[in-house]
């Protein structure tokens, strides 16, 4: 199996961070919050979540200056597992396309 595909639409919940990787490669961490009404089995549920978002390579320095806090964006990329220092897992979306909507 080799499908890993998500699109989200969110807002930008804080100030990106932006970091250089000792390899040199530049990366870019934020959360969005994502709200909307999906249907499931013919009636209307809400659907709600955090996303970490990862942006890497020239990307992440494409939009350097341009993203903020409270920005509405559309991203597509795949999905991944990451563990933090503390040992705490959680899924986050490498960014391979970023829309401002």
């Amino acid at each position: 199996m080799t499908e890993n595909f998500l699109c989200l639409t969110g807002i930008v919940t804080e100030k990106p961070i932006f970091k250089v990787s000792p390899s040199g490669v530049e990366h870019c961490l934020f959360t969005i919050e994502h709200r909307s009404v999906q249907k499931e089995v013919e009636l209307p549920r809400n659907a709600y979540c955090y996303m970490p978002i990862v942006i890497s390579g020239e990307l992440a320095v494409q939009l350097k200056n341009k993203l903020s806090k409270g920005m509405q964006l559309r991203i597509s990329g795949f999905i991944t597992f990451q563990k933090s220092a503390n040992n705490v897992g959680k899924i986050v979306l490498h960014a391979q396309y970023i829309e401002q909507i």
